[in-house]
């Protein structure tokens, strides 16, 4: 496996770990004796939690792009991406109907070859070259 692969499935499992972590610290500090603050605070670890568990894995391939939710591959034609960037550590795509749950679909992304710390832009200008964006 080349490291680009190692690095990206690293990036897609610690975003499944930090969901898992997120909605647990949801469960944990729900407390029925003060139920108003704690419901606030559960509600927002279980959405950072749920944002985490959404990312996808993207593989862009010559007509279509393929994501991974889960275990299922789903396809998207480029003729449908309206756009594509970076978000914080992350990539997004936003296409011309919703995309549930966040109405983008973000993506994890591999660090890159050349710099130490920087996350990898190939992807994103992959998709967006052949989505002609």
């Amino acid at each position: 496996m080349r490291a680009r692969e190692t690095s990206l499935n690293l990036a897609f499992f610690n975003s499944k770990i930090l969901g898992l972590f997120f909605c647990g610290q949801g469960l944990f500090l729900f407390n029925g004796k003060h139920l108003f603050v704690t419901v606030l605070i559960s509600l927002a670890f279980f959405i950072l939690g749920c944002f985490f568990l959404s990312v996808v894995r993207v593989k862009p391939e010559r007509v279509v792009v393929k994501y991974q939710r889960w275990i299922r591959w789903h396809v998207v034609p480029y003729s449908d991406i309206r756009e594509c960037s970076e978000s914080w550590v992350y990539g997004y795509i936003r296409l011309s109907q919703y995309a549930f749950p966040w109405g983008k679909i973000y993506f994890a992304r591999p660090y890159s070859a050349d710099s130490l710390f920087r996350l990898d832009k190939e992807m994103i200008s992959t998709i967006r070259s052949r989505a002609h964006i």
